[in-house]
């Protein structure tokens, strides 16, 4: 017999979404921390079902790498109004906003839409519960777990990011022993999505996907290095604040800031720590180097940050939304009129271009990770040789930093792990410098072909 455990996690690509877990008809799946700090699913009883395979054909990455484009070409190809784009898949436009209400837009992330999309359709009854994500009550797998809310002052409680692998099978089983069939929305990042989507008993209880775009991510151990260099315990933790907002500076001038029964911790500046971690692959998800998913593209609505030049200055934030369900969109389209929302129009190629960092990793470089070659219409994926070193060093941090963390980073705290990842972090700077020295004479070359430029 074959299943998720054989077919993924020993293969090292699953994500720890837990919706396996969830679908299993035996129980026989169960969710939990591994040596390394993954979560994933583990056999808990030897009562797997022969010929089911539930687990398999939910799982993104049971074929090895996730390419969502047909699952999305089946579910919004032919939804009024759709358009194609190739990174962002079939949609039907693309907005950016923010919530009026000042107070709710700084609670939430980026400008409050996701949060405020939510709101509506449990106003609505369009949905009776929408599942989201809350500090968890034990820590045992992970700091964060999914709850359900059916009340716009639950949903208001579990706004804000988190950036820490979240597995959601206890509220599968939920869904699915709904004997009134009460239809559910759920919010995730593009491989819980496609785990939903994929699955056809959940695609009738969970009609509302909505997808968070995604970079790639780390897993428990980057939130408890995060809050040992706040200071915090992480055995009593009380709150974990990923992105505090500043009241002025960039959109992006955002800390991170742990709380325990002593009281807050220090807060740890995004560009510094929380930055180079994710950037130079400590702790990442093996799974998240062959996920070609930025744009969440089986989810109805994406929703992102607005990384872009004419929003950078707002300091609490700005959503920028891929739209894909017709509903959806109405419903944006209602609050703007209703003054609730400030809406703007925006193409699909500035879309594109607000993620543009995650769009050359996750789509474009996944051919260099998987060492085969790019298609034709991917001539664009060529790497470059900075490319291909960086990728080989951030795969030796994420290796190394799990296990440094595991052996002497949770013992003796993040200076015995910088201690043992010395090397690691060494090669990173030499290569760079090697990088920067050899990229001179182009830069030199261009700075004076804009000089001669200037001077005639």
């Amino acid at each position: 017999m074959t299943d998720v455990v054989r077919e993924v996690v020993r293969r090292g690509l699953c994500s720890g979404c837990g919706v396996c877990a969830g679908l299993c008809p035996a129980k026989a799946l169960a969710m939990s921390i591994r040596e390394d700090g993954d979560l994933a699913p583990r056999v808990d009883t030897p009562r797997c079902l022969e010929k089911c395979h539930l687990c398999l054909d939910a799982c993104p990455f049971s074929g090895g790498v996730h390419n969502p484009r047909e699952r999305n070409i089946e579910l919004f190809r032919d939804q009024p109004g759709a358009t194609y784009d190739e990174n962002i898949g079939w949609h039907r436009r693309s907005i950016v906003g923010f919530r009026q209400d000042r107070s709710l837009r700084e609670a939430s992330a980026s400008g409050g839409l996701a949060t405020w999309c939510l709101e509506m359709l449990l106003e609505k009854g369009i949905v009776a519960h929408a599942a989201v994500v809350r500090l968890a009550d034990h820590h045992e797998n992970g700091f964060f777990e999914f709850r359900g809310a059916s009340s716009v002052a639950e949903l208001r409680q579990a706004a804000g990011s988190v950036y820490h692998p979240v597995e959601i099978s206890a509220i599968v089983r939920q869904i699915l022993a709904g004997g009134d069939g009460e239809p559910w929305a759920v919010v995730g990042v593009p491989c819980l999505c496609a785990a939903i989507r994929n699955s056809r008993r959940l695609r009738q209880r969970v009609p509302y996907v909505f997808g968070l775009a995604c970079g790639m991510y780390q897993n428990r151990f980057y939130t408890e290095m995060l809050l040992a260099t706040s200071g915090v315990d992480g055995s009593h933790v009380s709150a974990v604040q990923y992105r505090r907002k500043s009241d002025s500076g960039l959109a992006s001038n955002f800390g991170f800031r742990g709380v325990d029964a002593r009281g807050p911790g220090v807060e740890v500046p995004y560009r510094g720590l929380p930055y180079y971690l994710g950037r130079n692959g400590f702790f990442r998800l093996n799974a998240c180097n062959f996920c070609m998913d930025v744009f969440a593209e089986t989810a109805d609505a994406c929703f992102m940050d607005a990384w872009l030049p004419a929003y950078w200055r707002e300091p609490k934030g700005t959503s920028l939304v891929v739209i894909r369900n017709s509903v959806i969109g109405e419903m944006f389209q209602e609050g703007s009129r209703e003054e609730r929302l400030w809406i703007g129009e925006i193409s699909p190629e500035m879309a594109v271009a607000s993620q543009r960092g995650h769009v050359r990793r996750k789509r474009e470089l996944v051919y260099m990770r998987r060492r085969i070659g790019a298609p034709e219409h991917a001539a664009d994926a060529r790497p470059t040789m900075a490319e291909r070193i960086d990728w080989l060093l951030q795969r030796r941090a994420q290796i190394r930093s799990k296990q440094a963390w595991a052996k002497v980073g949770r013992k003796y705290g993040p200076r015995a792990f910088w201690l043992a990842v010395a090397d690691v972090v060494l090669m990173q700077c030499l290569a760079r410098s090697v990088t920067w020295t050899l990229a001179l004479p182009k830069r030199v070359a261009r700075k004076c072909r804009k000089m001669l430029c200037h001077g005639t």
